[in-house]
């Protein structure tokens, strides 16, 4: 335990040091037995759907933060759908942070291989990083 936690502060320093924020990120989400899937960005506004990704049938999360506003922060609205496919009949997952204040991470739970895609609803700017177990 001792040594992965030094692992990860190492990685972290080390990221920290180039003054590369989302790379600090990826290397500690690697070493707590993560793996970066895809990252994804909007400006808000319009219900927004994600380029396809693949997983591999293992435990997938969302790591996320909304940017609030001046009146508090912000709901988000994510829907997991297998790619070529929409609508409330095909939902595979669903997850919504009602007060998003600071990064939010959210399980979405095993994950059958596939490809899919996120459809994300939120009125604020927004970064999502989908990762999975290694």
């Amino acid at each position: 335990m001792r040594f992965r936690l030094f692992l990860i502060v190492v990685a972290l320093a080390a990221a920290s040091h180039r003054g590369d924020a989302a790379t600090a990120r990826t290397y500690a989400a690697t070493a707590a037995g993560w793996t970066t899937v895809a990252t994804f960005k909007g400006e808000g506004g319009p219900a927004y759907d994600t380029k396809p990704f693949t997983v591999h049938g293992r435990k997938v999360r969302v790591v996320f933060t909304v940017q609030p506003n001046s009146s508090g922060p912000v709901p988000l609205l994510l829907t997991l759908f297998r790619e070529g496919t929409s609508g409330v009949k095909n939902e595979l997952g669903r997850e919504t942070c009602v007060s998003c204040d600071g990064p939010q991470t959210k399980e979405l739970g095993i994950v059958r291989a596939g490809s899919y895609y996120l459809h994300v609803i939120t009125s604020r700017p927004w970064t999502l990083t989908l990762e999975e177990a290694q």
